[in-house]
């Protein structure tokens, strides 16, 4: 089975329907995971969750989406204000505007995200959080580090399963080897043998004009691909 791995969308909808094409996606056959942050900051927050709501329950667990920091503050901010005006201020407005465009309200589907999202997926050869790791058995590892915390990147020191994660926005798909002296540049297009330790971001800020970018994990190898904003 072909694994896509998506990185943050953030209601980028045009670009994840081209990346997945790009991507060769077949939803009978292929697993997809998305690492958070389907909403806020882009124009069409409402049509990616609708087209994952829909790929999930057509795919059950072939479609593994976890929780982002952004989906977090969606949910909590329904109870709390503080909250609720933090998620305002990082692009959340943009998400009730695009629900409203389309006669529709998020709160509806916040059952949906609680129920339908994961704080993180693993399998034999590699895991998959939101943000970052501390502790290399992912359930040891707090919420606030899966869904928030860039520590593990800016200090590359984390040396175990490999995980891939989002969240950072970077120019580059990086491969950070927990050698805090050495980062790889992973290029765009080129198949190679999936490494067994350190983490590797594919964020690489296509709501801020830069690209979405997806990761293929397959027969031991991987490659990654991105399309403009």
């Amino acid at each position: 089975m072909k694994t896509l791995i998506v990185g943050d969308i953030h209601g980028c909808y045009d670009q994840l329907v081209r990346l997945l094409n790009k991507l060769d996606f077949r939803e009978n056959e292929d697993r997809l995971i998305s690492l958070g942050d389907l909403m806020d900051r882009g124009t069409q927050s409402y049509e990616v969750l609708m087209y994952l709501r829909g790929l999930k329950g057509r795919m059950k667990e072939r479609c593994v989406i976890i929780m982002g920091n952004h989906e977090w503050m969606a949910i909590h901010g329904r109870l709390n204000q503080e909250i609720r005006r933090m998620w305002y201020q990082n692009g959340g407005k943009a998400t009730v505007d695009s629900f409203m465009s389309h006669g529709d309200k998020l709160e509806r589907y916040v059952g949906w995200l609680r129920a339908d999202t994961l704080r993180y997926y693993a399998e034999e050869r590699f895991q998959c959080v939101h943000a970052g790791v501390k502790e290399e058995q992912l359930g040891e590892n707090t919420e606030l580090t899966l869904l928030w915390s860039r520590a593990a990147l800016e200090e590359n020191q984390y040396r175990g399963k490999l995980t891939v994660v989002g969240h950072t926005p970077l120019k580059d798909v990086v491969h950070f080897t927990g050698d805090w002296k050495s980062t790889e540049v992973v290029p765009y297009g080129v198949e190679r043998e999936l490494p067994e330790t350190g983490m590797i971001c594919i964020d690489t800020g296509c709501v801020f004009h830069r690209k979405l970018t997806g990761m293929v994990v397959e027969d031991g190898k991987y490659w990654v691909e991105g399309v403009e904003y």
